[in-house]
């Protein structure tokens, strides 16, 4: 390889480089600002409203969970007092104390409602 042709390549090695250093400095932030704009912010604000959605859903499950065991807590109550349950109340409890269980409700209520189902059955 001749100088000349040595040469040549290096400045062509060289324009290159500078080429490749404006395109990087000039040209590639507004490609990659509009590439954010157009599909990573929108996935951000689909995640934040999961987030929010998930937060919203979590706050719902905690709420229909507490309802549930005030529920139950308070018919178990209102039944051992009483001494007695009828069929219909029976069920109705079973049906209550049933959805608290499979939402991961505690053993209070499960004790109460045993002691529920162990009470004489009322025929009217």
């Amino acid at each position: 390889m001749g100088a000349e042709t040595a040469f040549d390549l290096a400045v062509k090695v060289v324009g290159g480089v500078l080429v490749l250093l404006a395109f990087k400095a000039k040209v590639w932030p507004p490609v990659i600002g509009c590439l954010r704009k157009k599909f990573i912010k929108p996935h951000i604000d689909l995640n934040n409203r999961c987030d929010e959605f998930e937060k919203a859903q979590e706050t719902l499950e905690i709420g229909v969970l507490a309802i549930l065991h005030d529920r139950v807590y308070q018919a178990c109550k209102h039944y051992i007092e009483q001494e007695s349950i009828d069929v219909e109340d029976l069920k109705n409890l079973e049906h209550l104390y049933n959805a608290y269980a499979a939402m991961g409700g505690n053993g209070t209520c499960k004790q109460l409602y045993e002691r529920v189902c162990a009470l004489k059955i009322k025929t009217d």
